[in-house]
């Protein structure tokens, strides 16, 4: 089981994500805003960090940076519409980031998901 944090302003696709991660097996906290995140990241231990770009002033990228500052090791996967793109260890460069050809079902991320945490 992996714990996952699930940052989006969009309650049914946070909902939605959370149910479907949880129903895999991992165990899931859902977030809606950046400094509520980072409060948690500070306090607690995440495997992976699911986010997405596509907030007010580039927070799910500032998301990103500030959680692997606070822990190195957290896998970072971005929502992007309906696609996904999983942060490698040095890029920050979107030209650089594996893509989920878009739009992908939601029900596919799951399995994107497990195969993120098994690489690392």
């Amino acid at each position: 089981m992996s714990r996952i944090m699930i940052v989006t302003q969009d309650d049914v696709i946070r909902s939605y994500l959370a149910k479907r991660l949880a129903r895999a097996g991992h165990a899931v906290t859902k977030v809606c805003d950046f400094d509520a995140a980072i409060t948690i990241l500070c306090e607690s231990s995440y495997d992976l960090l699911l986010t997405s770009v596509d907030t007010n002033d580039h927070e799910g990228l500032l998301l990103a940076n500030e959680a692997r500052h606070i822990d190195p090791e957290i896998r970072v996967m971005f929502l992007t519409g309906f696609s996904a793109v999983a942060l490698e260890d040095t890029a920050l460069d979107e030209e650089d980031l594996p893509t989920l050809s878009s739009p992908v079902h939601l029900k596919y991320l799951v399995d994107e998901v497990a195969r993120l945490l098994i690489a690392a």
